[in-house]
């Protein structure tokens, strides 16, 4: 990343002629064809995948993650998760309780696959947000793609051959993982949250922190960086279960907020 001192920003074409300035850095790229409404387009900006988001991804785990990214080509997922993946391990290093190192990473690659089974209409729907909080038609593609999403992954877990195979309690875990992935607290209010769901949980969640998705929300939610950035800081405490997410996510905010501050210098002089 270009230390955020000395950001370059570029312009980038939105659908209807509208131009904005994100980092130089951040590739963003537009569906070449789509079904979906033009003033809904977007919605559909996506961070392309590249062969060297791979070289994040434990060796350990490589062969199952090339085996499901076909199915994570959809929401920028495949960069999501090979991008956030490293977090799990960050996360694991202040875990002090016995956990399923092995349940917690594969149901991180596999989190987020049922987006690959929805609409553009869906997809669009539940970027339909200015934060983090979810709200309106948000809602609903949430929930149904982590339904998909346990579907998918029990198919999947079945399919390939581990060593050691995993055990039917390990695939329960992962699919409970993947179905309250956006939405731990519903498990909590019951004292019932698997710590395996919490490092899932918060790894994922730090996505929206990154310097690529933030730029990238900045321009398929329509919200100016400034806004978005207020957004999440205000946001942050509940949308973490642990307070080590909560104190990276808050390191990663103060980057942010030097690269806002460098965008709105910027703009006055462009």
């Amino acid at each position: 990343m270009i230390p955020p001192a000395e950001t370059i920003f570029s312009l980038f074409n939105l659908p209807g002629g509208e131009s904005i300035w994100i980092p130089a850095d951040v590739n963003l790229q537009l569906p070449t064809s789509t079904s979906i409404q033009p003033n809904l387009i977007h919605y559909l900006i996506y961070i392309p995948w590249e062969d060297k988001y791979i070289e994040g991804i434990d060796p350990y785990y490589r062969d199952f993650f090339r085996m499901v990214l076909p199915y994570l080509h959809t929401r920028t997922t495949d960069v999501h998760v090979a991008t956030c993946l490293p977090f799990v391990t960050e996360l694991l290093t202040t875990e002090r309780r016995l956990v399923d190192e092995r349940v917690i990473n594969l149901a991180f690659i596999l989190h987020d696959s049922g987006w690959s089974q929805m609409t553009e209409i869906e997809i669009a729907d539940s970027l339909g947000v200015k934060g983090l909080v979810l709200s309106g038609a948000a809602i609903n593609p949430k929930l149904r793609h982590a339904e998909l999403g346990v579907e998918l992954a029990r198919r999947i877990l079945r399919e390939y051959l581990f060593q050691p195979q995993l055990t039917t309690r390990q695939i329960d875990l992962i699919s409970q993982v993947i179905l309250y992935h956006d939405r731990p607290e519903q498990l909590a209010r019951m004292g019932i949250i698997p710590r395996e769901l919490q490092v899932v949980s918060d790894a994922d969640h730090l996505w929206s922190f990154t310097h690529a998705n933030f730029w990238q929300d900045t321009a398929r939610k329509g919200v100016d960086p400034k806004t978005y950035l207020n957004n999440l800081e205000n946001d942050l405490n509940g949308y973490f279960v642990g307070e080590p997410a909560k104190l990276k996510a808050r390191k990663m905010l103060e980057q942010r907020t030097v690269e806002t501050n460098s965008w709105e210098e910027w703009i006055e002089t462009h």
